[in-house]
């Protein structure tokens, strides 16, 4: 795979850049951060047609050869600059480069927002309880306001693919169904009861949103103070049920403090509460509990994805083997779990 050097980087923003006429950049880090993409920390000095130089701090996403997420970057830039200035906090994207060719994977430039925090597992350090009840209730009720914006005003059926009320709820099921399928080499008779059960039973919609597709701690940015800055990590985002992106906050597996704590922040019953406030209109149960059981399809279709592109040496990124290991087991008693049958 070609090798990015601050040298290539700056050659290439310069060339491709609207109003970017040279570019130096001073500093390049790959970050160990995500299993889906590459990202790189970037501090470049660039001059502009007058002359005048600026930094910039940035941060590159360039697709890998193999990923457990079947993505792309027109998909995540796209719904940066969808959502941007719309009440959600997002980054400002600069570039997208669809050519894989031209930087060894296709590649988004976006503005590095640096200074913050966006760990889930340092939430849980007792420095952080004070701040855990706020922090929770800014996620909930972010996504809830997601939720609630009209998609007819967004763009996405330029790059997303299509969904009705009455059939996203399938669309997305077949979708991560097929995927386990494809890339599963073992039996799972708990997954393929919790496949039989979403097949019988998937719901209409009662409306349409832009959904995040990883909405949880972890994709978002946080000060000091507690606050959330950024929220990160859309290249799963779709067109679908605002259901899917409150469940899959709500997986027990996302549960970083080892209890009752939905992505480590608060009780079910609190996220709910705050989704509902922020989205302006109340949770169907039973459309919720679909969709928390379809979650542990889609989590599942990851973790089994990652065990192949690792196996096959198509990426050795060792985030990939890890969370295979540490995660399929903890899904299936999640499976469990949400079925009634733990």
């Amino acid at each position: 795979m070609l090798e990015l050097t601050p040298h290539l980087i700056g050659d290439y923003l310069a060339a491709e850049v609207d109003g970017w006429r040279k570019v130096s950049v001073i500093r390049m880090d790959r970050l160990p951060l995500g299993a889906s993409r590459e990202t790189y920390r970037i501090d470049a000095e660039v001059s502009d047609a007058s002359g005048a130089t600026r930094n910039e701090k940035l941060i590159l996403r360039r697709d890998p050869p193999a990923s457990h997420v079947d993505s792309d970057r027109l998909t995540e830039f796209e719904s940066y600059r969808a959502i941007y200035g719309r009440g959600i906090p997002v980054p400002r994207m600069i570039h997208l480069e669809t050519d894989p060719e031209r930087l060894g994977g296709a590649v988004s430039i976006a503005e590095d927002l640096r200074g913050f925090h966006n760990s889930e597992y340092q939430l849980q350090q007792p420095a952080w309880a004070k701040f855990r009840p706020a922090l929770a209730q800014q996620m909930w009720t972010y996504m809830g306001k997601l939720a609630a914006i009209d998609t007819a005003g967004l763009g996405l059926e330029k790059f997303m693919p299509p969904a009705t009320v009455k059939n996203a709820s399938r669309l997305q099921f077949e979708q991560w169904r097929d995927k386990f399928r494809r890339d599963s080499d073992t039996c799972d008779p708990i997954l393929d009861a919790v496949i039989r059960e979403l097949q019988r039973t998937c719901p209409a919609s009662a409306k349409l949103s832009m959904v995040h597709g990883d909405f949880r701690a972890g994709n978002f940015l946080y000060d000091d103070a507690g606050v959330i800055r950024a929220i990160l990590d859309w290249e799963m985002a779709h067109i679908g049920d605002p259901h899917e992106d409150l469940a899959w906050s709500l997986s027990r597996v996302f549960s970083f403090g080892k209890d009752d704590r939905r992505s480590g922040l608060a009780l079910k019953e609190e996220a709910i509460s705050w989704w509902e406030e922020g989205a302006g209109f109340k949770v169907d149960r039973a459309t919720l509990r679909w969709y928390e059981l379809f979650t542990d399809l889609k989590a599942q279709a990851l973790w089994t994805s990652a065990v192949k592109v690792w196996k096959t040496s198509e990426n050795r990124d060792v985030i990939l083997a890890y969370a295979s290991w540490w995660l399929q087991n903890a899904q299936n008693k999640a499976m469990l779990e949400t079925m009634g049958r733990l």
